[in-house]
């Protein structure tokens, strides 16, 4: 995981659009564009990025200790002899049930008793936010197959968020949202070229429902 991962994951984590990174690292859109396909951003944009969001320049830059190893639990383990960092407060949310990252299906439903630890900040932003577990490979640009996703049911969906969508109300996927005048699409981010967009017009009789925004996602074994 390098510099396109992790900006694919800081925009994730803090819900922004491509447009809006660029005007905060003071480049153009095709420079961050060229970030996502593996170049590598200058020095001064780093730092501005860094000063915005409260990071550290191995947030942007480094394979190992970068935003999206942070994100998908695959950070080398600490020396022997380290002293760990004292982590973010956390708090519980249940765990709903899965939902697809690719093809249409059903949601597979877990006992809302079952409880996991996420990052306590998500649920003051949404006490109601819960957990759903990702299946399929629709998404693995963003996050690995079998990611745990916190979803926020207060968070409104806009241009360019990560959802969890269903359509004509019974059928669970995970797609990027992208929003035009005239139609709502639900777009791939996969290095399988199988998967599509899903296209639907405004006008037509299929419905489109968002039941949450994908606020936050992380390895299984570091929710727990």
């Amino acid at each position: 995981m390098g510099v396109a991962e992790n900006i694919d994951a800081l925009l994730v984590k803090y819900d922004i659009t491509q447009d809006n990174l660029a005007r905060i690292a003071q480049v153009t859109p095709g420079a961050v564009t060229g970030w996502r396909k593996g170049s590598t951003p200058r020095k001064d944009a780093v730092k501005n990025i860094c000063d915005y969001f409260n990071l550290s320049e191995d947030d942007i830059v480094s394979e190992n200790y970068g935003l999206a190893a942070k994100e998908h639990g695959t950070m080398p383990s600490l020396p022997k002899n380290a002293r760990p960092a004292v982590g973010m407060a956390m708090g519980l949310a249940p765990r709903l049930g899965k939902v697809h990252a690719g093809v249409f299906a059903e949601p597979e439903v877990f006992d809302e008793s079952t409880m996991v630890q996420i990052p306590q900040f998500l649920l003051d932003e949404d006490p109601d936010s819960f957990v759903v577990s990702s299946e399929g490979d629709c998404m693995d640009k963003v996050f690995s197959v079998g990611s745990d996703l916190i979803v926020s049911r207060k968070k409104q969906p806009r241009d360019n968020s990560i959802v969890m969508a269903s359509v004509d109300g019974c059928d669970y996927i995970v797609r990027r949202l992208r929003m035009t005048a005239n139609t709502m699409i639900l777009s791939p981010e996969s290095h399988n070229p199988d998967h599509e967009d899903i296209i639907i017009r405004r006008d037509s009789e299929h419905s489109l429902e968002i039941p949450g925004v994908i606020t936050w996602y992380q390895a299984p074994k570091e929710l727990e």
